[in-house]
């Protein structure tokens, strides 16, 4: 059987989440990591600054655009700063108010827990509130643990399993393949 030819040389499609990711690039919310040649760098942590551009073009599809960043919305995203519109459009819309201190933190890369709540307030808005957590849902996210009625909401909509063995994995890094599942997911992308 002849291999089935895929768009990043990096994901072959034999690749758990091969699926996923050329469905996250066939709906325009993402062009890889490296145009020559296509790499879509998978096992690579989504940072803040890059998971504002992944919610945003989830929510408003491919062709949206931010308005311009002023510079004034966090101290540590000035004006020049990689994806300052996106930052402060997650803001306007109410999915982050930030790291804290006044500041977005947009080089630290996102935990799986900080992505539930990414990801629900950009499918839902920024005034949805998860049910009440039971705690009973993953072995690592107990009754109040952070976010854990964010996770636990996750998984009540399909948009994810845990990371294996009944764990959810809150602490973890996001990789770029995991953010391909769970954008799908989250925003029924085709």
């Amino acid at each position: 059987m002849a291999p089935v030819p895929t768009i990043f040389t990096d994901v072959p499609s034999t690749y758990w989440a091969w699926e996923y990711i050329e469905r996250l690039y066939n709906a325009g919310i993402t062009s890889g990591c490296s145009a020559s040649p296509m790499m879509y760098c998978p096992e690579t942590t989504v940072t803040r600054a890059q998971m504002s551009i992944f919610i945003l073009r989830g929510v408003h599809g491919s062709s949206y655009i931010p308005p311009a960043a002023t510079g004034t919305v966090f101290t540590d995203v000035p004006l020049g700063t990689f994806a300052a519109d996106w930052i402060e459009q997650l803001a306007s819309e109410g999915v982050t108010a930030g790291c804290g201190g006044g500041n977005y933190c947009p080089d630290a890369t996102i935990t799986r827990a900080q992505m539930a709540i990414f990801l629900l307030r950009g499918e839902h808005g920024s005034s949805y509130a998860p049910p009440t957590a039971t705690g009973t849902v993953f072995g690592d996210v107990p009754l109040g643990s952070f976010a854990d009625a964010w996770i636990e909401q996750l998984a009540a909509e399909g948009v994810t399993s845990g990371c294996g063995g009944g764990n959810y994995c809150p602490d973890a890094n996001v990789t770029r393949a995991e953010m391909a599942v769970f954008l799908v997911r989250a925003f029924s992308l085709p």
